[in-house]
């Protein structure tokens, strides 16, 4: 009678191990290539969700070298044997190859969908800043300009003196007559005479002056911070006391 050993079920489960490895050796490879790979791109999630740029080309730097040296592996096993053919091995090892490839074109497109992103973000501030806007304080005679704007740039304004009800310029029946009337009252020498340009309504029977109104020049801004300018104006007659006054403010092209 034979005697089964303890050591004779070692051996036979060791010839069995090694059939099983033959027969999945190609499949096992794999797993392994992929495993090391995974391994090394996970960290990266491990270190942080959100690498700044420094951090991600050092991960990246990383992942390349760690599959540089996963070939290097691959290309010592070449010589084990006999776990795989040279042929099976070789194709394995273009495979690590070609991912190699891949993540260092992975990491030049970042680079470049970030430069892309850059421009893309420098763009739409440009475009979403919000608009220049004005309003102003003090007195007929001597406003001051309160603006401010998304954008950097150079900027103009108008000032809309708004009569309500409209002013009379006498039975002017026409607007020719109701113009005359009004630019007659000026006082020509006055200082800080503007460029005035009057604005008419016409009631049914005789036009009034309903607004007046004239450019204050250019002025300069800084983004997101508030200019102040100020504005005075002379040689309109005392009937010309506005109601109240608004301000537009335009960037220049």
């Amino acid at each position: 009678m034979k005697y089964i050993t303890f050591g004779d079920k070692i051996r036979d489960y060791y010839e069995k191990v090694k059939e099983k490895a033959r027969e999945h050796r190609e499949t096992i490879i794999r797993i392994a290539v992929v495993v090391a790979i995974a391994t090394s791109i996970s960290a990266i999630m491990v270190l942080g969700l959100a690498p700044g740029k420094a951090s991600y080309n050092a991960e990246m730097s990383r992942i390349y070298d760690d599959t540089t040296t996963l070939t290097g592996q691959i290309n010592g096993i070449l010589d084990m044997g006999p776990l795989a053919t040279r042929a099976q091995l070789e194709a394995i090892r273009a495979q690590a190859e070609g991912i190699r490839d891949e993540i260092g074109l992975l990491q030049t497109k970042m680079y470049i969908a970030e430069n892309i992103t850059t421009t893309m973000q420098s763009d739409l501030a440009g475009i979403i800043c919000s608009p220049p806007e004005g309003y102003l304080t003090g007195a007929a005679g001597n406003y001051t300009l309160h603006a401010k704007a998304g954008k950097a740039g150079n900027f103009t304004a108008n000032v809309h003196l708004v009569y309500s009800p409209p002013v009379s310029v006498g039975n002017a029946t026409t607007q020719e007559e109701a113009l005359q009337a009004f630019y007659g009252s000026i006082n020509w020498t006055a200082p800080s005479l503007r460029d005035y340009i009057c604005t008419l309504a016409y009631n049914g029977t005789a036009w009034k002056v309903s607004q007046v109104s004239f450019n204050i020049g250019t002025f300069t801004m800084v983004s997101n911070t508030e200019k102040t300018v100020g504005i005075e104006f002379g040689g309109l007659n005392s009937s010309y006391e506005p109601d109240f006054a608004y301000v537009e403010v335009y960037p220049i092209l």
